[in-house]
């Protein structure tokens, strides 16, 4: 178990440095579903979605384990969704 929550805290910080490098560069261009978008963002978008809710799994059914990888990796998901909502400018409150 503690392998699997290691394996999604590096799999948060290494969203993270893409949504950085995503930010900070520009790549090739795709359409998607409608969506114009580059293609690095593509990974980081399914990776926003599925990782906090992996690590609120890992906390939720192991709530009297030692899970603070999973409290990290969840707060490091927090940050790069913020990025992402700054960076698309999507607002959350009208």
């Amino acid at each position: 178990m503690a392998a699997k929550n290691k394996y999604y805290l590096f799999a948060s910080i290494l969203t993270l440095l893409f949504t950085f490098v995503a930010i900070l560069q520009s790549f090739e261009t795709v359409s998607v579903l409608g969506l114009t978008t580059e293609i690095l963002w593509i990974p980081i978008w399914i990776a926003v979605v599925v990782l906090p809710l992996l690590n609120v799994y890992e906390i939720v059914v192991h709530p009297y384990d030692m899970n603070r990888y999973s409290w990290i990796g969840l707060m490091l998901n927090i940050v790069t969704i913020l990025f992402v909502l700054r960076y698309f400018k999507l607002e959350l409150l009208p």
